[in-house]
Protein backbone atom coordinates (compact mmCIF):
# COMPACT_ATOMS: atom_id res chain seq x y z
CA UNK A 1 0.00 0.00 0.00
CA UNK A 2 1.68 3.53 -1.21
CA UNK A 3 -0.15 5.17 1.77
CA UNK A 4 2.17 3.14 4.84
CA UNK A 5 5.07 2.72 3.01
CA UNK A 6 7.92 3.49 4.73
CA UNK A 7 9.99 5.18 1.94
CA UNK A 8 9.74 7.86 0.34
CA UNK A 9 6.46 9.43 0.57
CA UNK A 10 4.40 10.73 -2.48
CA UNK A 11 1.43 12.63 -1.47
CA UNK A 12 -1.89 10.81 -2.86
CA UNK A 13 -2.51 13.12 -5.94
CA UNK A 14 0.92 12.00 -6.92
CA UNK A 15 0.92 8.52 -6.40
CA UNK A 16 -2.40 8.67 -7.93
CA UNK A 17 -1.70 10.68 -11.27
CA UNK A 18 -3.14 9.81 -14.24
CA UNK A 19 -0.43 7.24 -16.10
CA UNK A 20 -2.74 5.98 -18.77
CA UNK A 21 -5.41 7.68 -20.84
CA UNK A 22 -8.35 5.56 -19.27
CA UNK A 23 -7.10 6.49 -15.60
CA UNK A 24 -8.09 10.31 -16.53
CA UNK A 25 -11.34 11.37 -14.51
CA UNK A 26 -13.94 13.21 -16.64
CA UNK A 27 -12.76 14.52 -19.34
CA UNK A 28 -13.51 11.96 -22.06
CA UNK A 29 -14.04 13.94 -24.72
CA UNK A 30 -10.24 15.82 -24.28
CA UNK A 31 -8.85 11.99 -23.83
CA UNK A 32 -10.63 10.86 -27.31
CA UNK A 33 -9.95 13.95 -29.26
CA UNK A 34 -6.20 13.66 -28.73
CA UNK A 35 -5.78 10.23 -29.16
CA UNK A 36 -7.90 10.37 -32.75
CA UNK A 37 -5.25 12.85 -33.58
CA UNK A 38 -2.41 10.81 -32.58
CA UNK A 39 -3.78 7.90 -34.58
CA UNK A 40 -4.52 9.69 -37.77
CA UNK A 41 -0.80 11.73 -37.52
CA UNK A 42 -2.99 15.16 -37.60
CA UNK A 43 -1.36 16.37 -34.67
CA UNK A 44 -0.98 20.02 -34.23
CA UNK A 45 1.70 22.38 -33.40
CA UNK A 46 0.48 24.21 -30.05
CA UNK A 47 -2.40 23.59 -28.31
CA UNK A 48 -4.04 25.17 -25.11
CA UNK A 49 -5.03 23.47 -21.82
CA UNK A 50 -7.67 26.22 -19.82
CA UNK A 51 -10.05 24.90 -16.73
CA UNK A 52 -10.11 25.27 -13.07
CA UNK A 53 -7.61 23.87 -11.11
CA UNK A 54 -7.21 20.26 -10.54
CA UNK A 55 -8.96 18.82 -13.60
CA UNK A 56 -6.46 17.24 -15.66
CA UNK A 57 -4.56 19.90 -17.71
CA UNK A 58 -1.05 18.77 -17.01
CA UNK A 59 -1.77 15.05 -16.57
CA UNK A 60 -2.96 15.04 -19.99
CA UNK A 61 -0.21 17.23 -21.04
CA UNK A 62 2.54 14.90 -19.98
CA UNK A 63 0.54 11.50 -21.35
CA UNK A 64 0.01 13.41 -24.70
CA UNK A 65 3.48 13.97 -25.36
CA UNK A 66 4.16 10.45 -24.31
CA UNK A 67 1.57 9.23 -26.35
CA UNK A 68 2.90 11.06 -29.49
CA UNK A 69 6.36 9.77 -28.88
CA UNK A 70 5.91 6.40 -28.27
CA UNK A 71 7.18 4.02 -31.31
CA UNK A 72 4.22 1.60 -31.11
CA UNK A 73 1.12 3.66 -30.13
CA UNK A 74 -2.40 2.24 -30.29
CA UNK A 75 -4.94 3.30 -28.23
CA UNK A 76 -2.42 3.47 -25.18
CA UNK A 77 1.38 4.20 -25.06
CA UNK A 78 3.08 0.97 -25.04
CA UNK A 79 5.37 1.89 -21.78
CA UNK A 80 7.69 -0.78 -23.22
CA UNK A 81 9.69 1.52 -25.86
CA UNK A 82 13.07 3.60 -25.26
CA UNK A 83 10.62 6.53 -25.53
CA UNK A 84 8.11 5.45 -22.72
CA UNK A 85 10.86 3.94 -20.35
CA UNK A 86 12.50 7.25 -20.79
CA UNK A 87 9.15 9.37 -19.64
CA UNK A 88 8.36 6.94 -16.58
CA UNK A 89 12.22 7.55 -15.55
CA UNK A 90 11.61 10.95 -15.68
CA UNK A 91 14.42 11.59 -18.18
CA UNK A 92 12.95 12.22 -21.82
CA UNK A 93 15.09 14.63 -23.37
CA UNK A 94 12.61 15.44 -25.62
CA UNK A 95 9.75 16.33 -22.98
CA UNK A 96 10.20 19.46 -21.54
CA UNK A 97 8.32 21.62 -18.63
CA UNK A 98 8.64 25.04 -17.36
CA UNK A 99 6.39 26.29 -14.21
CA UNK A 100 6.00 30.12 -15.78
CA UNK A 101 4.49 31.15 -12.57
CA UNK A 102 8.13 31.22 -11.53
CA UNK A 103 9.59 31.43 -14.46
CA UNK A 104 7.97 34.02 -16.34
CA UNK A 105 10.64 36.47 -17.69
CA UNK A 106 11.61 36.99 -20.88
CA UNK A 107 15.13 35.72 -20.77
CA UNK A 108 13.58 32.02 -19.21
CA UNK A 109 11.39 32.23 -23.03
CA UNK A 110 14.35 32.95 -24.66
CA UNK A 111 16.49 29.74 -23.40
CA UNK A 112 13.35 27.90 -24.44
CA UNK A 113 13.48 29.72 -28.15
CA UNK A 114 17.09 28.85 -28.77
CA UNK A 115 16.96 25.02 -28.36
CA UNK A 116 13.59 24.85 -30.35
CA UNK A 117 15.62 24.79 -34.20
CA UNK A 118 17.50 20.98 -32.79
CA UNK A 119 16.02 18.26 -33.94
CA UNK A 120 14.69 15.76 -30.87
CA UNK A 121 17.01 13.32 -29.37
CA UNK A 122 15.44 10.57 -28.75
CA UNK A 123 12.11 10.83 -29.81
CA UNK A 124 9.85 12.19 -32.94
CA UNK A 125 8.90 15.40 -31.79
CA UNK A 126 10.06 18.49 -28.67
CA UNK A 127 7.44 19.09 -26.43
CA UNK A 128 7.22 22.11 -24.38
CA UNK A 129 4.68 22.18 -22.14
CA UNK A 130 4.58 25.34 -19.96
CA UNK A 131 2.39 25.57 -17.25
CA UNK A 132 0.40 28.88 -15.70
CA UNK A 133 1.05 30.13 -18.89
CA UNK A 134 -0.94 33.21 -18.01
CA UNK A 135 1.84 34.21 -15.66
CA UNK A 136 4.38 35.41 -18.30
CA UNK A 137 5.30 38.63 -18.91
CA UNK A 138 4.15 40.54 -21.62
CA UNK A 139 7.68 41.08 -23.30
CA UNK A 140 7.83 37.00 -22.73
CA UNK A 141 4.17 36.35 -24.55
CA UNK A 142 5.65 38.62 -27.60
CA UNK A 143 9.12 36.36 -27.99
CA UNK A 144 7.17 33.30 -27.73
CA UNK A 145 4.61 34.50 -30.79
CA UNK A 146 7.35 33.78 -33.74
CA UNK A 147 8.08 30.47 -32.21
CA UNK A 148 4.18 29.40 -32.13
CA UNK A 149 3.94 31.55 -35.67
CA UNK A 150 6.50 29.40 -37.44
CA UNK A 151 7.40 26.50 -35.50
CA UNK A 152 9.55 23.75 -36.73
CA UNK A 153 7.87 20.34 -37.68
CA UNK A 154 8.97 18.39 -34.47
CA UNK A 155 8.29 21.13 -32.30
CA UNK A 156 5.15 21.02 -30.24
CA UNK A 157 3.98 23.83 -27.66
CA UNK A 158 1.50 22.89 -24.66
CA UNK A 159 0.28 25.83 -22.95
CA UNK A 160 -1.73 24.86 -19.33
CA UNK A 161 -3.33 28.20 -18.18
CA UNK A 162 -6.57 28.43 -14.88
CA UNK A 163 -6.91 32.03 -16.28
CA UNK A 164 -6.92 31.93 -20.38
CA UNK A 165 -8.16 35.51 -20.03
CA UNK A 166 -5.02 37.17 -19.40
CA UNK A 167 -3.36 34.63 -22.35
CA UNK A 168 -2.49 37.45 -25.09
CA UNK A 169 -5.12 36.80 -28.15
CA UNK A 170 -2.54 36.61 -30.67
CA UNK A 171 -1.02 33.53 -28.92
CA UNK A 172 -4.56 32.31 -28.02
CA UNK A 173 -5.66 32.40 -31.99
CA UNK A 174 -2.05 30.21 -32.72
CA UNK A 175 -3.40 27.09 -30.79
CA UNK A 176 -5.73 24.61 -30.74
CA UNK A 177 -7.44 25.16 -27.71
CA UNK A 178 -9.31 22.47 -24.88
CA UNK A 179 -11.56 23.63 -21.94
CA UNK A 180 -11.38 21.40 -19.62
CA UNK A 181 -15.14 21.30 -16.86
CA UNK A 182 -14.99 20.96 -13.09
CA UNK A 183 -15.22 17.17 -12.60
CA UNK A 184 -18.60 15.33 -12.15
CA UNK A 185 -18.89 14.70 -8.57
CA UNK A 186 -19.83 11.23 -9.09
CA UNK A 187 -16.33 10.68 -10.87
CA UNK A 188 -14.48 11.75 -7.96
CA UNK A 189 -16.45 9.67 -5.85
CA UNK A 190 -16.07 6.69 -7.49
CA UNK A 191 -12.24 7.85 -7.92
CA UNK A 192 -11.78 8.43 -4.48
CA UNK A 193 -13.12 4.93 -3.45
CA UNK A 194 -11.24 3.21 -5.87
CA UNK A 195 -7.90 4.62 -3.89
CA UNK A 196 -8.96 4.01 -1.16
CA UNK A 197 -10.10 0.23 -1.89
CA UNK A 198 -6.36 -0.28 -3.19
CA UNK A 199 -4.96 1.30 -0.51
CA UNK A 200 -7.01 -1.10 2.04
CA UNK A 201 -8.36 1.94 4.06
CA UNK A 202 -12.54 1.20 5.21
CA UNK A 203 -14.39 4.36 4.62
CA UNK A 204 -18.01 5.54 4.63
CA UNK A 205 -19.63 6.59 1.52
CA UNK A 206 -21.17 9.86 2.77
CA UNK A 207 -17.55 10.65 4.11
CA UNK A 208 -16.48 10.28 0.44
CA UNK A 209 -19.30 12.21 -0.88
CA UNK A 210 -18.60 14.99 1.90
CA UNK A 211 -15.00 15.18 -0.06
CA UNK A 212 -16.19 15.02 -3.40
CA UNK A 213 -18.44 18.11 -2.58
CA UNK A 214 -16.12 20.26 -1.16
CA UNK A 215 -13.56 19.65 -3.93
CA UNK A 216 -15.73 21.85 -5.84
CA UNK A 217 -14.88 19.68 -9.26
CA UNK A 218 -11.00 19.17 -8.83
CA UNK A 219 -9.93 15.76 -8.72
CA UNK A 220 -6.34 17.07 -7.22
CA UNK A 221 -8.45 18.66 -4.60
CA UNK A 222 -10.37 15.52 -3.33
CA UNK A 223 -7.13 14.07 -3.11
CA UNK A 224 -5.35 16.90 -1.25
CA UNK A 225 -8.35 16.61 1.29
CA UNK A 226 -8.83 12.95 1.43
CA UNK A 227 -4.79 13.22 2.48
CA UNK A 228 -5.25 15.31 5.33
CA UNK A 229 -8.34 13.41 6.28
CA UNK A 230 -6.13 9.91 6.87
CA UNK A 231 -3.16 12.03 8.38
CA UNK A 232 -5.87 13.03 11.05
CA UNK A 233 -6.83 8.70 10.98
CA UNK A 234 -4.57 6.56 8.93
CA UNK A 235 -7.14 3.61 9.94
CA UNK A 236 -10.11 4.53 8.37
CA UNK A 237 -12.69 7.33 6.60
CA UNK A 238 -15.22 8.12 8.79
CA UNK A 239 -18.03 10.65 8.02
CA UNK A 240 -17.57 12.21 11.72
CA UNK A 241 -13.81 12.98 11.53
CA UNK A 242 -14.77 14.63 7.74
CA UNK A 243 -17.12 16.62 9.71
CA UNK A 244 -14.70 17.78 12.61
CA UNK A 245 -11.38 18.59 10.75
CA UNK A 246 -13.06 20.50 8.25
CA UNK A 247 -15.75 22.22 10.82
CA UNK A 248 -18.96 20.64 8.96
CA UNK A 249 -22.19 20.07 10.17
CA UNK A 250 -24.25 16.90 8.70
CA UNK A 251 -26.86 17.60 5.92
CA UNK A 252 -29.57 16.26 8.36
CA UNK A 253 -29.06 19.03 11.50
CA UNK A 254 -28.66 21.73 8.64
CA UNK A 255 -32.30 21.28 7.52
CA UNK A 256 -32.97 20.58 11.49
CA UNK A 257 -31.95 24.20 11.87
CA UNK A 258 -33.59 25.55 8.67
CA UNK A 259 -36.91 23.92 9.69
CA UNK A 260 -36.57 25.43 13.58
CA UNK A 261 -36.19 28.99 11.46
CA UNK A 262 -39.47 28.43 10.00
CA UNK A 263 -41.11 27.35 13.24
CA UNK A 264 -40.24 30.34 14.67
CA UNK A 265 -38.34 29.10 17.18
CA UNK A 266 -35.44 32.35 17.53
CA UNK A 267 -34.18 31.36 20.84
CA UNK A 268 -33.72 27.56 19.61
CA UNK A 269 -32.00 28.67 16.32
CA UNK A 270 -29.54 30.70 18.10
CA UNK A 271 -28.87 27.99 21.07
CA UNK A 272 -28.47 25.53 18.27
CA UNK A 273 -26.09 27.72 15.39
CA UNK A 274 -23.80 28.85 18.82
CA UNK A 275 -23.38 25.15 20.15
CA UNK A 276 -22.27 23.91 16.23
CA UNK A 277 -20.20 27.54 16.47
CA UNK A 278 -18.51 26.13 19.65
CA UNK A 279 -18.14 21.85 17.83
CA UNK A 280 -16.00 23.84 15.80
CA UNK A 281 -18.79 24.52 12.94
CA UNK A 282 -17.43 26.82 10.07
CA UNK A 283 -20.20 29.29 10.17
CA UNK A 284 -19.36 30.42 6.16
CA UNK A 285 -19.90 27.21 4.87
CA UNK A 286 -23.06 26.54 6.97
CA UNK A 287 -24.29 30.21 5.62
CA UNK A 288 -23.62 28.32 1.94
CA UNK A 289 -24.99 24.76 2.81
CA UNK A 290 -28.33 26.59 4.57
CA UNK A 291 -28.49 28.57 0.56
CA UNK A 292 -27.81 25.22 -1.29
CA UNK A 293 -30.73 23.49 0.88
CA UNK A 294 -32.93 26.14 0.14
CA UNK A 295 -31.91 26.23 -4.10
CA UNK A 296 -32.32 22.54 -3.78
CA UNK A 297 -35.77 22.68 -2.80
CA UNK A 298 -36.60 25.36 -5.13
CA UNK A 299 -35.35 22.97 -7.56
CA UNK A 300 -37.72 19.94 -6.44
CA UNK A 301 -40.34 22.21 -6.52
CA UNK A 302 -40.63 22.33 -10.00
CA UNK A 303 -41.13 18.74 -11.49
CA UNK A 304 -40.01 16.61 -8.55
CA UNK A 305 -36.52 15.47 -10.59
CA UNK A 306 -34.37 14.05 -7.59
CA UNK A 307 -31.45 13.35 -10.45
CA UNK A 308 -31.23 17.62 -9.99
CA UNK A 309 -30.43 17.82 -6.49
CA UNK A 310 -26.92 18.39 -4.80
CA UNK A 311 -27.57 18.48 -1.16
CA UNK A 312 -30.79 17.00 -0.11
CA UNK A 313 -32.48 13.88 -1.08
CA UNK A 314 -35.92 13.55 -2.19
CA UNK A 315 -37.73 13.01 1.06
CA UNK A 316 -35.25 15.51 2.86
CA UNK A 317 -36.68 18.04 -0.35
CA UNK A 318 -39.75 16.85 0.55
CA UNK A 319 -40.08 17.58 4.16
CA UNK A 320 -38.83 21.31 3.44
CA UNK A 321 -42.08 22.01 0.51
CA UNK A 322 -44.75 20.29 2.67
CA UNK A 323 -43.45 22.73 5.79
CA UNK A 324 -42.46 26.07 3.70
CA UNK A 325 -44.35 27.65 0.76
CA UNK A 326 -42.14 28.81 -2.64
CA UNK A 327 -42.10 32.53 -1.41
CA UNK A 328 -40.73 31.75 2.17
CA UNK A 329 -37.95 30.11 -0.15
CA UNK A 330 -37.05 32.80 -2.29
CA UNK A 331 -37.04 35.21 0.68
CA UNK A 332 -34.45 33.19 2.53
CA UNK A 333 -32.52 32.54 -0.90
CA UNK A 334 -32.25 36.91 -0.93
CA UNK A 335 -31.43 37.10 2.37
CA UNK A 336 -28.55 34.24 2.84
CA UNK A 337 -27.11 34.79 -0.79
CA UNK A 338 -26.74 39.07 0.67
CA UNK A 339 -25.08 38.04 3.64
CA UNK A 340 -23.00 35.35 1.49
CA UNK A 341 -21.69 38.24 -0.89
CA UNK A 342 -20.78 40.61 1.92
CA UNK A 343 -19.02 38.04 3.39
CA UNK A 344 -15.08 39.61 3.65
CA UNK A 345 -17.07 42.86 5.18
CA UNK A 346 -18.37 40.89 7.89
CA UNK A 347 -15.60 40.43 10.36
CA UNK A 348 -18.16 38.84 13.01
CA UNK A 349 -19.46 36.44 10.97
CA UNK A 350 -21.24 34.37 13.21
CA UNK A 351 -23.03 37.76 14.57
CA UNK A 352 -24.27 38.38 11.09
CA UNK A 353 -25.73 34.85 10.09
CA UNK A 354 -27.94 34.90 13.42
CA UNK A 355 -29.09 38.19 12.67
CA UNK A 356 -29.86 36.71 9.02
CA UNK A 357 -31.95 33.58 10.36
CA UNK A 358 -33.49 35.94 12.73
CA UNK A 359 -34.97 37.89 9.41
CA UNK A 360 -35.78 35.23 8.25
CA UNK A 361 -37.91 34.12 10.68
CA UNK A 362 -39.81 37.20 11.18
CA UNK A 363 -40.89 36.64 7.59
CA UNK A 364 -43.05 33.75 8.52
CA UNK A 365 -44.69 35.83 11.23
CA UNK A 366 -45.61 38.85 8.73
CA UNK A 367 -49.43 38.66 7.97
CA UNK A 368 -48.98 40.55 4.83
CA UNK A 369 -46.64 38.76 3.57
CA UNK A 370 -48.64 37.49 0.53
CA UNK A 371 -50.24 40.69 -0.22
CA UNK A 372 -49.56 41.98 -3.51
CA UNK A 373 -47.77 45.30 -3.36
CA UNK A 374 -50.46 46.74 -6.55
CA UNK A 375 -53.36 46.36 -3.42
CA UNK A 376 -50.94 48.97 -1.04
CA UNK A 377 -50.43 50.93 -3.61
CA UNK A 378 -54.00 51.49 -5.04
CA UNK A 379 -55.42 52.94 -1.79
CA UNK A 380 -57.30 56.09 -2.61
CA UNK A 381 -58.11 59.07 -0.60
CA UNK A 382 -61.71 59.72 -1.23
CA UNK A 383 -64.29 62.32 0.46
CA UNK A 384 -65.97 61.84 4.08
CA UNK A 385 -69.31 61.89 1.81
CA UNK A 386 -68.17 59.30 -0.51
CA UNK A 387 -66.44 56.81 1.67
CA UNK A 388 -69.48 54.64 2.35
CA UNK A 389 -70.63 54.70 -1.40
CA UNK A 390 -66.60 53.62 -2.61
CA UNK A 391 -66.31 50.05 -1.97
CA UNK A 392 -62.50 48.90 -3.21
CA UNK A 393 -62.61 45.68 -4.72
CA UNK A 394 -60.58 42.78 -3.11
CA UNK A 395 -57.59 41.89 -4.91
CA UNK A 396 -57.73 38.41 -5.53
CA UNK A 397 -54.29 36.97 -5.72
CA UNK A 398 -53.89 34.18 -8.54
CA UNK A 399 -53.37 30.66 -6.84
CA UNK A 400 -52.02 27.64 -8.76
CA UNK A 401 -53.35 24.59 -9.03
CA UNK A 402 -51.51 21.93 -6.72
CA UNK A 403 -52.45 19.04 -8.49
CA UNK A 404 -53.56 16.21 -6.16
CA UNK A 405 -51.25 13.31 -5.05
CA UNK A 406 -52.99 10.27 -4.77
CA UNK A 407 -51.73 7.76 -2.08
CA UNK A 408 -51.66 3.91 -2.21
CA UNK A 409 -52.31 3.21 1.32
CA UNK A 410 -53.71 -0.37 1.95
CA UNK A 411 -55.82 -0.79 4.95
CA UNK A 412 -54.15 -3.14 7.79
CA UNK A 413 -56.46 -6.81 6.54
CA UNK A 414 -54.88 -6.13 3.14
CA UNK A 415 -51.82 -6.25 4.29
CA UNK A 416 -52.68 -8.72 7.09
CA UNK A 417 -53.63 -11.28 3.90
CA UNK A 418 -50.40 -10.51 2.16
CA UNK A 419 -48.56 -11.47 5.33
CA UNK A 420 -50.63 -14.65 5.73
CA UNK A 421 -49.87 -15.87 2.73
CA UNK A 422 -46.01 -14.89 3.25
CA UNK A 423 -43.36 -17.51 3.44
CA UNK A 424 -39.40 -17.29 4.48
CA UNK A 425 -38.05 -18.75 0.66
CA UNK A 426 -39.91 -15.98 -0.72
CA UNK A 427 -38.54 -13.18 1.32
CA UNK A 428 -34.96 -14.24 1.28
CA UNK A 429 -35.46 -14.68 -2.48
CA UNK A 430 -36.74 -11.08 -2.65
CA UNK A 431 -33.59 -10.04 -0.28
CA UNK A 432 -31.50 -9.42 -3.87
CA UNK A 433 -33.05 -5.78 -3.86
CA UNK A 434 -31.28 -4.77 -0.73
CA UNK A 435 -28.11 -6.90 -1.71
CA UNK A 436 -27.75 -4.87 -4.97
CA UNK A 437 -29.22 -1.78 -3.93
CA UNK A 438 -25.55 -0.57 -3.05
CA UNK A 439 -24.85 -0.69 -6.74
CA UNK A 440 -27.18 2.15 -7.60
CA UNK A 441 -26.27 4.89 -4.99
CA UNK A 442 -24.28 6.84 -7.76
CA UNK A 443 -26.41 5.91 -11.01
CA UNK A 444 -27.91 9.37 -11.62
CA UNK A 445 -31.16 8.04 -13.41
CA UNK A 446 -31.54 5.46 -10.40
CA UNK A 447 -30.58 6.98 -7.47
CA UNK A 448 -33.78 7.47 -6.49
CA UNK A 449 -34.29 4.34 -5.42
CA UNK A 450 -31.50 3.99 -3.66
CA UNK A 451 -32.62 7.33 -1.97
CA UNK A 452 -36.20 5.41 -1.27
CA UNK A 453 -35.37 2.23 -0.15
CA UNK A 454 -32.17 2.56 2.10
CA UNK A 455 -32.93 2.33 5.59
CA UNK A 456 -35.82 0.30 5.41
CA UNK A 457 -36.39 -3.14 5.75
CA UNK A 458 -37.72 -6.34 4.02
CA UNK A 459 -40.76 -7.32 6.32
CA UNK A 460 -42.76 -9.82 4.22
CA UNK A 461 -43.41 -11.54 0.99
CA UNK A 462 -45.90 -13.53 -1.00
CA UNK A 463 -46.00 -14.56 -4.20
CA UNK A 464 -47.76 -11.33 -5.50
CA UNK A 465 -46.43 -8.35 -3.02
CA UNK A 466 -43.89 -7.48 -0.71
CA UNK A 467 -44.36 -5.83 2.51
CA UNK A 468 -41.13 -3.24 3.19
CA UNK A 469 -40.71 -0.78 7.01
CA UNK A 470 -39.14 1.82 7.25
CA UNK A 471 -40.14 5.58 8.98
CA UNK A 472 -43.00 7.31 8.55
CA UNK A 473 -41.65 9.94 5.85
CA UNK A 474 -40.36 6.83 4.20
CA UNK A 475 -43.93 4.82 3.89
CA UNK A 476 -45.52 7.81 2.51
CA UNK A 477 -43.51 8.49 0.08
CA UNK A 478 -43.03 4.98 -1.15
CA UNK A 479 -46.66 4.68 -1.21
CA UNK A 480 -47.36 7.91 -3.68
CA UNK A 481 -48.82 6.15 -6.42
CA UNK A 482 -46.14 7.47 -8.82
CA UNK A 483 -43.17 6.63 -6.62
CA UNK A 484 -45.04 3.30 -6.10
CA UNK A 485 -45.53 2.48 -9.92
CA UNK A 486 -42.26 3.69 -10.54
CA UNK A 487 -40.85 1.31 -7.95
CA UNK A 488 -42.69 -1.45 -9.24
CA UNK A 489 -41.25 -1.21 -12.65
CA UNK A 490 -37.53 -0.64 -11.24
CA UNK A 491 -37.65 -3.96 -9.22
CA UNK A 492 -39.49 -5.72 -12.45
CA UNK A 493 -37.11 -4.67 -14.81
CA UNK A 494 -33.91 -4.80 -12.27
CA UNK A 495 -34.66 -7.99 -10.80
CA UNK A 496 -37.18 -9.85 -12.40
CA UNK A 497 -39.80 -9.32 -9.17
CA UNK A 498 -43.12 -9.13 -10.54
CA UNK A 499 -44.47 -7.94 -7.09
CA UNK A 500 -46.02 -5.19 -5.62
CA UNK A 501 -44.51 -3.28 -2.82
CA UNK A 502 -46.32 -2.06 0.21
CA UNK A 503 -44.70 0.53 2.56
CA UNK A 504 -45.34 0.69 6.91
CA UNK A 505 -43.85 2.11 9.06
CA UNK A 506 -43.17 0.66 12.52
CA UNK A 507 -46.22 1.37 14.54
CA UNK A 508 -48.05 -0.75 11.38
CA UNK A 509 -45.23 -3.32 11.70
CA UNK A 510 -46.26 -3.83 15.27
CA UNK A 511 -49.76 -4.01 14.93
CA UNK A 512 -49.45 -6.14 12.45
CA UNK A 513 -47.64 -8.62 14.13
CA UNK A 514 -50.23 -8.73 16.72
CA UNK A 515 -53.05 -9.35 14.18
CA UNK A 516 -51.09 -11.96 12.97
CA UNK A 517 -50.75 -13.65 16.48
CA UNK A 518 -54.11 -13.53 17.08
CA UNK A 519 -55.11 -14.88 13.61
CA UNK A 520 -56.35 -18.70 13.42
CA UNK A 521 -54.16 -21.29 11.48
CA UNK A 522 -56.76 -22.09 8.93
CA UNK A 523 -57.08 -18.55 8.10
CA UNK A 524 -53.28 -18.59 6.49
CA UNK A 525 -52.18 -19.24 3.37
CA UNK A 526 -55.72 -18.66 2.23
CA UNK A 527 -55.45 -16.95 -1.81
CA UNK A 528 -55.17 -12.72 -1.71
CA UNK A 529 -55.59 -10.72 -4.91
CA UNK A 530 -53.20 -8.08 -5.78
CA UNK A 531 -54.00 -5.97 -8.57
CA UNK A 532 -50.12 -5.09 -10.52
CA UNK A 533 -49.16 -2.25 -12.38
CA UNK A 534 -49.50 -2.68 -16.23
CA UNK A 535 -46.24 -2.33 -17.72
CA UNK A 536 -46.71 -0.20 -21.00
CA UNK A 537 -43.95 -1.28 -23.46
CA UNK A 538 -42.58 1.98 -25.49
CA UNK A 539 -42.34 1.45 -29.34
CA UNK A 540 -39.89 3.96 -30.94
CA UNK A 541 -41.42 5.51 -33.91
CA UNK A 542 -40.72 4.55 -37.47
CA UNK A 543 -38.99 7.22 -39.51
CA UNK A 544 -42.36 8.09 -41.51
CA UNK A 545 -44.01 8.56 -37.63
CA UNK A 546 -41.07 10.98 -36.93
CA UNK A 547 -41.27 12.71 -40.20
CA UNK A 548 -45.41 13.11 -39.89
CA UNK A 549 -44.63 14.23 -35.93
CA UNK A 550 -42.90 17.02 -37.30
CA UNK A 551 -43.81 18.48 -40.09
CA UNK A 552 -47.65 17.05 -40.28
CA UNK A 553 -49.19 20.71 -41.15
CA UNK A 554 -46.07 20.88 -43.82
CA UNK A 555 -47.35 17.58 -45.71
CA UNK A 556 -50.87 18.21 -45.51
CA UNK A 557 -50.53 21.30 -47.44
CA UNK A 558 -48.44 19.91 -50.08
CA UNK A 559 -50.90 16.74 -50.84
Amino acid sequence: MSYNRGMAYQVLYRTYRPAKFSEVVGQDYIVKTLTNAIRNNKIAHAYLFAGPRGTGKTSIAKLFAKAINCQDFKEEACDSCANCKAYLEGNHPDIIELDAASNNGVDDIRQIIEQVPYAPMLGKYKVYIIDEVHMLTTQAFNALLKTLEEPPAHAIFILATTDPQKVIPTVLSRCQRYNFSKINPYEIRKRTMEILQKEGIPYEEKAVEEIARMAEGGMRDALSLLEQCLSYNPDALNLEDVEHIFGLTSTPEEVDLYLRVHDQKVSDVIEKLRAMYIKGSDTKRLAVDLLEIVKDALVYSDQGKERLLNKLTAMEAQSILNRIDINSLFNDAKNLEDLITREKQNQNFLTYLELCLIKMAEYQSKPDKKVPVKQKEEKVETKEEEKEEVKAEPVVEEVKEVPEITVVDPDMDFLLAILLNANKDLKISDQIIYNKLDLYAYEPEKRKFYQLLIGTELFASNKDAIIICGNRTQADNINTRSINEELYCFINKEFGIDKMVYAIDQVRKNELINMYKKTPVDRRNKPVYVEKYKIEEKREATPEEKLKDLFGDVLKVEE
